[in-house]
């Protein structure tokens, strides 16, 4: 059975390949030719827009690592626990025989406010941590970025400046050679 940690690696791997193939000679020979032809413009918005939609998805993952740091955000609370723990540790005679008589009855719910607290923090804490894996999210924001670039660099390639004009047949090849009847 495949985890999410699982499912977010392969994305991120499937986009690397992705972005590897780009890069290749291959499709750097393909781009010279669209330029050749005079239709790089034309591509240019289609890849201008595959731009948007990277962003668009890096936009998501963002969330999704926001929603991740949840449990981080969750120990920054401790000190708050840990005050209400040392509060509902006290039983109501401790609080009354202290002079805390008003606050005698919070000792008690304090009491279990923590232990709903912390089953909460315990609860959030496994179901994220087991969902939305951080290094996972990570790597496969850096996959994103890295296509997103790759393919503004394809976009620019695309209508840059250049000696290169199409021709119908490279040079070398045999010309036919007409003749007038």
């Amino acid at each position: 059975m495949s985890t999410t940690a699982d499912i977010v690696d392969g994305i991120t791997r499937l986009i690397d390949a992705l972005d590897e193939l780009l890069e290749s000679n291959t499709v750097a020979a393909i781009v010279r030719l669209v330029r050749k032809c005079g239709i790089g413009a034309p591509v240019k918005v289609v890849l201008d827009g595959m731009d948007k939609a990277l962003d668009f998805i890096i936009t998501w993952i963002g969330k999704l690592e926001q929603v991740a740091a949840i449990p981080d955000l969750l120990d920054k609370l401790d000190p708050a626990l840990d005050g209400l723990k040392a509060l509902g540790e006290k039983s109501e005679q401790e609080m009354r025989d202290m002079g805390l008589e008003p606050l005698a009855p919070l000792a008690g719910a304090a009491h279990a406010a923590y232990l709903l607290l912390e089953k909460i923090r315990a609860g959030v804490t496994v179901v994220l941590q087991g969902y939305l894996p951080k290094q996972s999210l990570a790597s496969l924001r850096g996959a994103v970025i890295d296509l997103k670039d790759t393919l503004k660099e394809l976009a620019e390639a695309l209508v840059a400046p250049g000696t290169e004009s199409f021709t119908a047949l490279p040079s070398g090849a045999p010309q036919l050679v007409g003749g007038g009847a």
